[in-house]
């Protein structure tokens, strides 16, 4: 009679086990917990040679030694096989008897495959960042060149074909940029710069710098800051503003009457993190269900009339889109055709200073009267989280509303300032008005305030005692020469973009010098008597990085600006390296130029030599 409680036969599983182990296609091999080898498979011995019993008894590392708590651990090994050096992924795992169990499987060839691609997507970096810089060169001439000849004497259709040329110019910039950015995030080569940044300041330099086209087609455009929207993040502002001025810019390609506007707010996300939410509303046509769910795909902009209508290759909002989700964000829209567009993006960005909880018009009445709805709304909105009280007015027959409240009056009717009974009636005037109602300022008007509005300004014009009139908030007038006396030396070897730099300093009041290439930039920079030097990144004999590392290690402290056609993070990491101050991509804008040259032209930045 048999025992029901005998244990199976050991051997016989044993056994079972490993003749599974010696037919499996991936290496196996047993060793004890001394480290001892105790079987190997038919695929380890193809791979590594030898009978069995070669191998059993061996001490056979294939890792470094494991843990002392040991466990179970994968590592790849590169190892010496029958078939020369091979990548061998191994799943080592311990088992109940003692000792461990290792399987392993060849991977040379994903790795190898793997690092092609690497280097495939390196080469076509490099391509695009080659090809880009040299078609960057010549169309930033041509841009320069068109505003170069805008501030000449021209008839009314010369000055339009000089800004179709300009327009052109800025065009294929934009699209050599977009094509760029696509490759580099395509690639994972996109490095963010986090730096700390004033969203309210990036949505205002966004608006104000789209104001000029939106008036063109006779837009309203405004931007608000809710009381919700941190005053300052830890972000890449470049990046940010790429983000903003992609959908802000397509907000005011596409809409043909009403007009947009930005709204900055915040909130707190599931993972706890702190999110600035940029949402840019139109009046536009709206967009197509069928087109949102394509919408952000290259190539894709939309089967709608305003769409087609628009020149574009729609690289701009799936730029847009892989830069939201390399900074783990979100984007989406909302949108019905024939109501407008809006498009989101909710950024999650460490915050440096929270939402202001300061309300500084706090008990102030305050009336917007404007036939503009996008204008009514937008300083509604902003009047409110600055903690006052708004009412709009679309009519101006209804002006005697406004009495004893602060009115902001659309230049349209200015002509109505004196009936209104307002305790102060401020004038809101496009760009192009502002003179013409400064020379000759409405019956009743106490100022002006120039559109777009800025939330500044709104805290200082309104709710205060002013002395006389409030006068234009928004903007410095500029007058005279802001870069008057500075000597600024252009290193530039192409000869109509040394012109366009030269020009534009002088119309701006420097004194530029130029040099023709990297060798005359450093013999003339340690001559001395300068007070700032614009490097070009490529020039012949010796290149911007190469001139600023000479003179940094000569002890010469002189402000250096790089200028290059390439916007890679690889060139601005070099210049920087080098000692360089600042970075400025061409065709350069005169208020950037001005604003990077006087910050580093203060007199305690000014030239010095630091003596041995």
């Amino acid at each position: 009679m048999s025992d029901a409680n005998a244990p199976s036969n050991p051997s016989a599983e044993a056994e079972a086990a490993l003749a599974a182990l010696d037919a499996a296609g991936e290496m196996a091999m047993l060793r004890a917990e001394d480290g001892r080898v105790q079987f190997v498979n038919h695929a380890f011995l193809s791979a590594f040679g030898g009978k069995r019993s070669d191998w059993i008894g061996r001490w056979f590392a294939v890792a470094p030694a494991a843990p002392v708590e040991k466990g179970a651990r994968r590592f790849e090994s590169l190892m010496r096989t029958r078939s020369g050096n091979r990548w061998v992924e191994w799943d080592e795992r311990p088992v109940e008897s003692g000792g461990s169990i290792s399987i392993g499987r060849d991977v040379t060839d994903q790795r190898d495959a793997v690092e092609e691609r690497r280097q495939a997507e390196d080469a076509r970096t490099r391509f695009f960042a080659s090809v880009t810089h040299e078609l960057r060169t010549p169309l930033a001439g041509v841009k320069g060149v068109a505003d170069l000849l805008a501030t000449t004497p021209l008839q009314a259709d010369q000055r339009e074909y000089v800004r179709a040329v300009a327009d052109s110019a800025v065009h294929g910039l934009q699209l050599i940029d977009e094509i760029l950015d696509l490759s580099r995030l395509e690639a994972g080569h996109f490095d963010f710069r986090p730096e700390p940044a004033r969203p309210a300041d990036i949505a205002r330099h966004a608006v104000e710098l789209l104001a000029p086209k939106a008036a063109e087609k006779g837009l309203a455009i405004a931007s608000v800051v809710h009381d919700s929207a941190p005053e300052e993040v830890l972000a890449d502002i470049g990046r940010v503003r790429q983000i903003l001025f992609n959908l802000l810019g397509n907000a005011v390609k596409f809409t043909q009457s009403g007009g947009c506007w930005v709204e900055l707010s915040g909130d707190i996300d599931s993972e706890d993190r702190a999110r600035l939410i940029i949402t840019v509303r139109d009046t536009g046509p709206g967009i197509d269900p069928a087109d949102q769910a394509k919408i952000f795909d290259h190539f894709e902009r939309g089967s709608g009339p305003a769409q087609l209508a628009e020149s574009g290759a729609g690289l701009g909002l799936s730029t847009v889109k892989k830069l939201v989700e390399a900074m783990n964000g979100e984007i989406g829209l909302q949108s019905m055709p024939g109501d407008g567009a809006s498009f989101w993006a909710a950024l999650p960005l460490p915050v440096r200073k929270g939402a202001r909880i300061d309300r500084p018009l706090a008990g102030e009445q305050v009336t917007i009267a404007s036939p503009a709805s996008v204008i009514r709304n937008a300083l509604s909105a902003q009047v409110l989280a600055l903690g006052g009280e708004a009412r709009t007015l679309s009519n101006p027959d209804r002006l005697s509303a406004a009495r004893g409240t602060t009115l902001l009056l659309d230049a349209k009717w200015a002509d109505r300032a004196k009936g209104s009974g307002a305790k102060r009636a401020l004038i809101l005037a496009e760009a192009a008005e502002k003179d013409r109602i400064r020379d000759n300022p409405p019956e009743g008007a106490d100022g002006w305030l120039v559109l777009p509005v800025r939330r500044q300004s709104l805290e200082r014009f309104i709710g205060r005692d002013l002395p006389g009139r409030a006068g234009d908030a928004n903007r410095l007038e500029g007058e005279g020469w802001p870069l008057a006396g500075l000597r600024i030396l252009v290193a530039e070897d192409d000869p109509v973009n040394g012109l366009i730099a030269e020009r534009t300093l002088l119309r701006l009041g420097a004194q530029p010098e130029r040099a023709q290439n990297g060798r005359e930039a450093l013999d003339r920079l340690r001559m001395g008597g300068l007070d700032v030097a614009l490097l070009d990144l490529r020039m012949p004999e010796m290149d911007g990085p190469a001139v600023a590392k000479a003179l940094r290690g000569e002890g010469n402290n002189l402000p250096l600006v790089a200028l290059t056609a390439n916007t890679s993070d690889a060139d601005r990491r070099a210049c920087l390296e080098a000692g360089m101050n600042a970075f400025l991509t061409k065709p350069v804008d005169p208020e950037t130029l001005t604003g990077t040259l006087l910050s580093l032209s203060k007199a305690q930045n000014r030239f010095r030599v630091v003596s041995g």
